[in-house]
């Protein structure tokens, strides 16, 4: 009985983030909000791109709205080689930096839905590549086809303040 109700309860977790549930004003709302942000992240990262694997990089206003998505897809066919997990931040975010308020980050991925290596060294990236532009990184989620999850947060104010 109680492996049942774990289940049941993974699966209510699974289901409490989706894009279905965005309000009909989530582009006016800020992606600070982690519940909002993880309901983007799904809209944003398409099955296709979790299949094959891609990183995500949402560009976010002043008022933390997001603004414009890109995506690098195929990275589990092409991958990056090691020590090169944060050139996507270097050139995304460090072109944009004087004109982001935030960004976060998905990480697509084909399967689990846990964090696995791949994702922490892309997370691992985008933290030290936004605190190397000055650019707070309101969150990083692994995205896969049975949940889309948040990792750790750091607070952003230390990161910015000690690069």
């Amino acid at each position: 009985m109680e492996k049942f109700a774990a289940i049941v309860l993974d699966v209510a977790m699974i289901k409490g983030m989706t894009f279905e549930d965005l309000p009909s004003d989530w582009p006016t709302r800020p992606l600070s909000d982690a519940s909002i942000a993880a309901d983007v992240v799904d809209l944003v990262v398409r099955d296709s791109d979790r299949a094959t694997g891609c990183l995500s990089i949402l560009l976010c206003d002043d008022s933390l709205r997001m603004i414009q998505p890109i995506s690098i897809t195929d990275t589990d066919i092409v991958g990056p080689e090691p020590g090169e997990y944060q050139r996507p931040f270097d050139l995304v975010v460090g072109q944009f930096a004087e004109r982001l308020g935030g960004v976060v980050v998905a990480i697509g991925r084909p399967l689990g839905h846990e964090p696995d290596d791949e994702a922490r060294a892309r997370h691992e990236a985008a933290i030290a590549g936004c605190r190397e532009h000055g650019v707070p990184l309101l969150g990083t989620y692994p995205a896969t086809a049975r949940a889309v999850t948040e990792m750790p947060r750091w607070d952003q104010q230390s990161l910015l303040a000690t690069g």
